[in-house]
């Protein structure tokens, strides 16, 4: 128990301690079970709390530029696929046709058809913009209110929905 430890045994007792210590074991019976002293498990665990604390720092202002890089594509795809579903749709069929005695002639149609476009690509862009709004906080907070009769109000940015 009195030796010193390897870099590599303290990095995998350190695992086997975060472990036990997360189950809720006590620091005398982590220090039993992993095989060093309670002082050690005390020392490993400050280790371990300022490496989580680091761990849990995180920069918002990269993870939204993130996000929104993701909802950015996201919606060119739906405006592409949403350009697609507006144009025409062709089928290609094969038209067979007697041309004489035992013979026969097949010959390729190409049947253009209008399309009004997909409704659930425009749904996706709005989804989009949606969610861009909310990750940037553009949107004004929402706030429901009960009146003395009961009477739910929906109101955002001093502006009673119910009543639009």
């Amino acid at each position: 128990m009195g030796k010193r430890r390897e870099p590599a045994q303290i990095a995998r007792d350190r695992l086997r301690i975060a472990d036990l210590y997360l189950k809720g074991r006590l620091q005398v019976d982590i220090a039993e079970e992993v095989g060093v002293t309670q002082a050690t498990v005390s020392r490993d665990l400050k280790v371990l709390h300022q490496e989580w604390l680091e761990d849990a720092k995180i920069d918002f202002d990269k993870a939204k530029a993130k996000e929104i890089a993701k909802i950015d594509n996201l919606e060119r795809i739906y405006h592409a696929a949403w350009e697609r579903s507006c144009e025409d749709a062709e089928t290609v069929r094969k038209k067979k046709s007697q041309v004489g005695e035992g013979s026969e002639h097949k010959e390729m149609v190409t049947i253009a058809k209008g399309q009004a476009g997909d409704p659930r690509f425009l749904a996706g862009v709005q989804w989009c913009i949606d969610r861009r709004c909310k990750v940037l906080g553009i949107d004004a907070p929402a706030k429901t209110d009960i009146t003395s009769s009961g009477q739910i109000i929906h109101v955002i940015g001093g502006v009673n929905l119910d009543e639009l």
